[in-house]
């Protein structure tokens, strides 16, 4: 199991790097991503990331980030699938056109430092 917790770091670490370093095209590739593909499709990504968290929780020395990621990775699984009054549409439009590339930015500076927290959780 703690193979899984390194793979979630070090993959986080390894996209919010990318998306600090190549912002455009990045956010290029995730919006190419939802308008090739169908929402009940991509949902699956969050199913198994929420898993992967949930599962990982007793290999490491404190499990409540991982709850939390997890839980939440499967609330939004669940609201992608359903996307009730098309919530999940309107959300993803919102970010695609409205968020600034500096933005972007400063969720891959969080994401680098929350992979690095889980790569120090690990027993």
């Amino acid at each position: 199991m703690e193979v899984v917790v390194y793979l979630l770091g070090c993959g986080m670490i390894a996209y919010c790097s990318y998306l600090n370093l190549y912002t455009r095209q990045a956010v290029n590739a995730l919006k190419s991503l939802f308008q090739n593909y169908q929402l009940k499709y991509l949902s699956i990504i969050p199913a198994i990331v929420a898993v992967l968290f949930l599962m990982s929780t007793p290999v490491v020395k404190c499990p409540w980030p991982f709850w939390i990621v997890g839980i939440l990775a499967a609330i939004e699984a669940i609201v992608a699938f359903i996307n009730p009054r098309k919530i999940y549409s309107r959300m993803l439009d919102w970010l695609f056109e409205n968020v600034s590339y500096q933005a972007y930015r400063m969720v891959g500076i969080v994401g680098i430092i929350f992979g690095t927290l889980l790569l120090t959780l690990v027993k």
